[in-house]
């Protein structure tokens, strides 16, 4: 209905008003259908991370390295929470001080909503989808999240028995060589499951990074363009969905950028254990495994790019480029 109603629009403005809404719904659905598709892969890893003996944390290091982030992960999904669900309240009150001639967020409907009678019934369908979609794209988003987290915690915990491999511990040289063994398929079961990540969070992400251009540009544009800063409704209202679109594309930046981080920490993880003391056989071994863990493990949206901090800024200057060329067209 929000597709149709900006096709049907002669008006640039409202338009651009409607797209970027639209666009968000569009980008929604894409992730639903794809996260759909690859369920039963997600299912797989979570379910291999919570019952599998290979990813049971065996230090109080270890423990508390995990429940660390993973406390300041609920946090962030908190304040993500609290920032798109924000946008409800702003929006639909404003729209109430302008009864009946403005909903929430314009849609096309086979009706003249505008009759008092007629306009709750538009504004109450949104009042229950607009909250929905809202939930189902922070939960989505942070799913994708959550699973690059895990994944760079395990290769911090990975990194963490590397530097701990040492003769000491192990009490001789076999005890070692199979401890050795069991790193060398943690790494190797951790890399197989990157391959698996990547493609769950590959065309969702590729989706959101080609839409969120258009949709931080397009709301800009709308904020400037309506002189929002005279409405304190609408203003709160676009403030804390600007914030939230940042997050949507700025956390997967981050986590997927400790993938790649903590991944190319492993050869100096390596380096730190106590290695020279170790046989001939030993230390060949290691030397092999260390030129192994050079290879880099990088997640990419589409096979086109690799999420990280700098597609984050990639996509923030393709907005600003997006801005300043409506910018010029509407002068």
């Amino acid at each position: 209905m929000m597709w149709m109603e900006a096709l049907l629009s002669n008006d640039f403005m409202h338009t651009a008003d409607v797209l970027f809404i639209a666009l968000t719904e569009t980008a929604l659905i894409c992730k639903i259908l794809n996260n759909w598709h690859y369920a039963r892969m997600a299912n797989s890893i979570l379910w291999e991370w919570s019952q599998s003996e290979r990813f049971i944390l065996q230090s109080k290091e270890e423990q508390a390295l995990v429940r660390r982030e993973q406390r300041k992960f609920v946090r962030i999904t908190i304040v993500y929470f609290i920032c798109s669900l924000g946008v409800v309240p702003c929006i639909f009150l404003s729209a109430l001080l302008n009864y009946p001639n403005e909903l929430p967020f314009w849609m096309w409907v086979p009706f003249d909503w505008q009759q008092p009678r007629l306009y709750w019934y538009p504004y109450l369908y949104e009042l229950i989808a607009v909250p929905f979609t809202c939930v189902s794209n922070v939960t989505l988003d942070q799913l994708n999240c959550y699973l690059m987290l895990q994944l760079s915690l395990f290769l911090r915990v990975l990194g963490i028995r590397l530097s701990r491999l040492n003769q000491t511990n192990a009490g001789n040289e076999d005890e070692l060589y199979c401890q050795f063994l069991q790193l060398v398929q943690l790494h190797r079961r951790l890399k197989h499951q990157a391959n698996e990540i990547q493609a769950f969070i590959s065309k969702s992400t590729l989706i959101q990074i080609l839409l969120s251009s258009f949709i931080l540009c397009l709301s800009i544009y709308s904020m400037q363009m309506l002189n929002v800063l005279s409405n304190p409704g609408i203003f709160a209202a676009m403030a804390q969905y600007l914030f939230a679109m940042t997050m949507q594309i700025f956390l997967p930046s981050i986590y997927g950028n400790a993938v790649t981080y903590y991944c190319s920490q492993l050869p100096n993880a390596l380096y730190s254990s106590e290695w020279p003391e170790m046989s001939v056989r030993m230390r060949r071994l290691i030397y092999s495994f260390m030129i192994y863990l050079n290879q880099p493990m990088n997640l990419k949206a589409g096979g086109f790019f690799c999420v990280g901090l700098p597609l984050f800024t990639k996509i923030l200057n393709q907005s600003y480029s997006l801005l300043a060329l409506l910018l010029n067209m509407n002068k």
